[in-house]
């Protein structure tokens, strides 16, 4: 690397720092609005869903904005998914396991407005090709109870909490992966209260979801830099023998840390058939905390930039297409993301009863 890259280097090295991708998106169990209602004792439910996420702009690291040009990430997500339902000592519970495979969708790119190039002054915008593992993510495995299940009022209340054991298709050397391969904690919360109308007629209901998360470090895990690129290097530069790339991509050995993190959903779920348990559900999902460092092998502490700190709006919609089989779309979009990718995403969810 010359001079005038190492240079440039450790302004933009955040970009590819601490990306991750785990289940239906970034999201652990990403419950949804029916996930609140009680299901039947006794019962099998297979699920399987399919995420397409797409971003084509990135959230700064000090959340005062977002890179859109030049900014591609794109994966499509297929999760299987089972829960088996019974009594214990009178109250609803269950068990509940899925697992996760992330493809990463053609070249991925992150946009940088501007390359600074020290006494150079700037390289103009350009991009990180961020180096992609694509694979399964951790398997999660959860216990769930319902310590209040009244169907007569529509009221319902869930507690949900999960493991990730460290097992997963984990690339050090990749900037973006389907996990980070550490232990993940999560409890989960839910409660579900119909507000007008009766349950067994049109209704319109809320549904509130929190989570907290408790991680472990990865001490196989590595500081990833990407390569760096700018569009259209002056003439000056060019001159002074500045080329594309203008930073070559490295990997440092490092131990990954996350703080603890939040998230909070809530929908307003309106049923408008009865007949068939027929819902539209707008929705909002925000999450907080979990600032990610990376501790290199000289004890030097490099903060990523990156935060679970997203804001997106949702809408669902679903319906029983049978007795036994619903069939769920959730449409996604972030207005916010700090120092991540801001996601359109689409999901599709269908769930086997027997």
């Amino acid at each position: 690397m010359s001079a005038k890259a190492s240079t440039i280097r450790p302004l933009v090295a955040w970009l590819a720092l601490g990306l991750s991708f785990g289940a239906t998106a970034s999201h652990a169990s990403d419950p949804l609005p029916s996930d609140t209602i009680a299901p039947p004792a006794d019962v099998n439910i297979a699920l399987f869903y399919n995420e397409f996420t797409n971003a084509g702009a990135f959230g700064s690291a000090g959340g005062g904005g977002t890179v859109s040009r030049n900014t591609h990430i794109s994966t499509n997500i297929l999760v299987g998914r089972y829960i088996r339902t019974f009594d214990v000592a009178g109250l609803l519970s269950g068990v509940d396991v899925f697992e996760e495979y992330v493809s990463f969708i053609g070249s991925q790119h992150v946009g940088i407005g501007n390359i600074p190039a020290g006494a150079l002054g700037s390289l103009g915008p350009g991009y990180g090709a961020l180096s992609a593992q694509s694979g399964f993510g951790q398997s999660n495995i959860g216990i769930f109870t319902f310590p209040v299940d009244d169907a007569a009022t529509g009221t319902y209340l869930v507690f949900h909490p999960w493991i990730a054991p460290p097992i997963s298709s984990f690339n050090r050397n990749a900037a973006l992966n389907p996990a980070q391969d550490g232990w993940t904690y999560e409890m989960e919360a839910g409660l579900y209260k119909t507000l007008i109308g009766a349950p067994t007629a049109r209704n319109l209901a809320i549904s509130l979801w929190g989570e907290a998360y408790l991680f472990s470090p990865n001490h196989d895990s590595a500081d990833v830099s990407p390569t760096i690129f700018a569009d259209n290097i002056p003439p000056l530069a060019s001159f002074l023998g500045v080329r594309n790339p203008v930073q070559a991509s490295s990997a440092l050995p490092a131990s990954f840390h996350e703080q603890p993190s939040e998230e909070l959903r809530v929908y307003l779920p309106y049923e408008f058939y009865p007949a068939t348990a027929a819902v539209i559900a707008p929705g909002l999902f925000q999450s907080f905390g979990g600032k990610q460092t990376y501790t290199l092998s000289n004890g030097v502490t490099v903060d990523s930039g990156n935060r679970t700190n997203e804001t997106q709006l949702r809408l669902v919609a679903s319906s029983f297409v049978s007795p036994t089989v619903n069939v769920t779309l959730v449409g996604e979009y972030d207005v916010a993301n700090h120092g991540g990718p801001l996601q359109r995403a689409l999901l599709l969810r269908v769930a086997k009863f027997f």
